[in-house]
């Protein structure tokens, strides 16, 4: 392993993922020499469907929460789509896939499906929002939604993404969304799980790293 490795233990749809995650990019800023970052979707909802009042206010709730104390945006709406589920393997599945694809960390197009869920209300179900999303990014052409579902359908792709849920669950078994780890060359170790700001995670990922103090600002 030439660099130490940071995981970033995720889902497209966490709430708290979405308030750390600047948090994170600006430690993928500060250690950009040293670390390389990975993201890891551990499937936070892979079997819940529709959604009952009770469960659209105890996330309205939890937005409120999370917004309140990590100020990240949040439109605090739901999509707008009779056909919308509260299902997260489906855009695991196209990070997977941009993944494969490209063969780097999809870091831009998590940060833009977050947000898409979050701050524009997008339904990341939608293969019509996926395929934006993906073409936003310079990955699918336009007018490709259908070229997009059959890649998304393939067992290569589904394989993929369960593989990394499976790693997910064995690396965090307390299934704590974001967790944050740690490889320095003898396995991820844990660094945090649950938000954490980058004036805690700064100087203790330098210390593991055994390198000076890093400047903050």
């Amino acid at each position: 392993m030439e660099r130490a490795r940071l995981y970033f233990v995720t889902d497209p749809i966490c709430a708290w993922c979405w308030g750390m995650l600047p948090e994170v990019e600006r430690l993928q800023e500060v250690f950009s020499k040293e670390l390389e970052f990975v993201l890891c979707c551990a499937g936070l909802q892979v079997g819940r469907g529709k959604l009952t009042s009770d469960n659209i206010n105890m996330l309205r709730e939890l937005w409120q929460r999370v917004s309140e104390t990590t100020g990240q945006r949040f439109s605090h709406a739901l999509p707008d789509s009779n056909s919308f589920i509260y299902h997260s393997e489906m855009p695991c599945r196209l990070l997977a896939w941009a993944r494969i694809r490209t063969g780097a960390e999809p870091w831009a197009l998590f940060h833009a499906m977050q947000e898409a869920f979050y701050v524009k209300a997008q339904d990341l179900n939608s293969l019509e929002v996926l395929a934006n999303l993906a073409h936003g990014q310079g990955l699918l052409g336009p007018a490709r939604v259908q070229e997009l579902a059959r890649d998304l359908a393939s067992q290569n792709i589904k394989d993929a993404t369960r593989a990394e849920f499976e790693w997910c669950k064995d690396k965090v078994p307390h299934s704590s969304l974001p967790t944050l780890l740690l490889d320095v060359g003898e396995g991820p170790a844990l660094l945090c799980g649950g938000y954490a700001t980058t004036e805690f995670l700064i100087p203790d990922i330098a210390s593991r790293l055994k390198i000076p103090p890093k400047d903050q600002r």
